[in-house]
């Protein structure tokens, strides 16, 4: 069986199964949007900053080849502004709903999606710069919607509340410290690893459950342009900004090319739905694009492999 074809039966169908659940649950009238939200809570103030403490505290930063991750993160800042552009410019979006679009575009579902088919393409060996990956953007993209959001939603009215919200973000608190414990190397008690694990285990399903909810009652089959044209910029144009300049890298580097343009190619990731749900910005076209997106990724990603 090829590769592909053995990953999308397992674990990509299995894992996205779970979105397919709760659309029908929620068709059933089991689950509404409001239980939608309290789930994404969950995700973002519990299992999600657990998840990220316990990979950022986990990987190998001094063994990163930074060339290679500044070149994705060039591809990564192009495909962000040109989504954010069509948001604003074509399709006359708010300009928060604009920008977590042109983060759907460039956040990538690497852990679910990505990295399982890295390893049975590449190995294990491929963890290393898709760990990379991930690192930059929870370290940078994600911090920095987290602080941006803050600020929208408290800014205006209160500095010092916007800051005291910062301050004590779970998410926020969880990347700085993990970065911490990491580059100080300060040892962890195994029962930290076992923590971080059972509980960062829920943070994909849960959100994919969620978005399954939202989307049931956004209807995912309707007409948006806004979700065709981001889930395109993710598939088609961010692996090819990431081929070209990747390829311009020094020849040293090739064990890690091949994984980071699998990343490029992988479809959006479900974690700017999180971010619109907790904040109160339309969450429609951001889940279709992921949808969208996923669908479209089985063929680019067949190429790329």
């Amino acid at each position: 069986m090829p590769p592909v074809l053995q990953t999308l039966l397992n674990p990509v169908l299995p894992v996205f199964a779970i979105l397919g659940v709760g659309m029908l649950f929620a068709r059933q009238g089991l689950f509404d949007a409001a239980a939608a939200g309290m789930l994404n809570r969950f995700v973002l103030f519990i299992s999600l900053p657990t998840m990220l403490f316990g990979l950022l505290s986990r990987v190998d930063i001094a063994h990163f080849q930074w060339h290679v991750l500044g070149g994705y993160f060039v591809s990564e800042a192009l495909v962000y502004a040109a989504g954010a552009a069509l948001a604003r410019f074509v399709f006359r979006r708010g300009w928060r709903e604009a920008l977590l679009l042109g983060m759907t575009a460039s956040f990538v579902n690497h852990v679910l999606f990505v990295l399982p088919m890295a390893h049975i393409l590449y190995g294990e060996a491929a963890g290393a710069p898709i760990a990379g990956i991930i690192t930059i953007d929870a370290a940078l993209i994600f911090s920095a919607h987290i602080v941006g959001l803050e600020l929208a939603e408290h800014g205006r009215g209160s500095w010092r509340l916007a800051t005291r919200q910062l301050v004590g973000h779970p998410l926020l608190l969880a990347i700085a410290a993990a970065l911490t414990v990491n580059l100080l190397r300060v040892p962890l008690h195994a029962g930290i690893g076992t923590f971080t694990s059972f509980v960062g285990a829920t943070a994909a399903p849960v959100a994919l459950f969620a978005l399954g909810i939202m989307l049931s009652a956004s209807g995912a089959c309707k007409r948006d342009g806004a979700a065709w044209g981001i889930a395109g910029i993710k598939v088609v144009l961010h692996p090819m900004l990431a081929w070209g300049l990747l390829a311009q890298l020094p020849a040293a580097a090739v064990g890690w090319h091949d994984p980071a343009l699998l990343v490029a190619a992988g479809p959006c990731g479900a974690m700017p739905f999180a971010l619109a749900l907790r904040y109160g910005v339309p969450v429609a076209s951001i889940a279709r694009a992921i949808v969208y997106s996923t669908m479209a990724s089985l063929l680019t990603l067949s190429l790329m492999a």
